[in-house]
């Protein structure tokens, strides 16, 4: 199996968008954010096959995320799971993933925390270890043999800047 973990491209302001009275789960991405995640897509494209699957968090701007990546990967469509919200457990997200292995290669989007705590988890057997934080458009690519915790060989750790780069 091969995973891609890509975290959500730049969202307007938090402080600013709680003071409008609205939830947080429908910031969405800004202008800016929406231009730099055209460019890392494009990046993206020239190194990843076409993902099979591609999961999102239900939260407003990484559902706008993955619809980004449909326009290099048309033949997707973005399937919506809560195990991709920012204060899911890894560990619970892993059981969910489990469940969908069919050797596939699967793209989830989502948020920090647990994108970073997830990638630990499977590298390293430990979510709580921080030593890999993803950048906002930030991607992960890792191959599975078994979906268990330090059983992932991290491939490709792509910073928004390196693949704005490559697009």
């Amino acid at each position: 199996m091969q995973l891609i973990l890509i975290r959500h491209a730049p969202a307007g302001d938090r402080v600013e968008w709680a003071l409008s009275g609205l939830p947080d789960e429908d910031r969405p991405l800004t202008k800016e954010g929406r231009t730099k995640m055209r460019r890392v897509v494009r990046g993206l494209r020239r190194v990843l096959e076409s993902p099979e699957r591609l999961f999102s968090s239900p939260l407003l701007r990484a559902r706008q995320t993955a619809e980004l990546l449909l326009e290099r990967y048309p033949d997707l469509r973005v399937e919506t799971a809560t195990e991709l919200k920012p204060d899911a457990d890894p560990a619970a997200t892993l059981a969910w993933l489990k469940a969908l292995d069919d050797g596939q290669r699967i793209a989830l989007v989502g948020h920090e925390p647990h994108l970073s705590g997830l990638l630990a988890l499977l590298v390293h057997g430990d979510q709580n270890l921080d030593t890999l934080p993803l950048r906002k458009g930030g991607v992960a690519i890792l191959e599975l043999d078994t979906l268990r915790p330090a059983e992932a060989r991290l491939i490709a750790f792509l910073p928004p800047r390196v693949l704005r780069a490559l697009g």
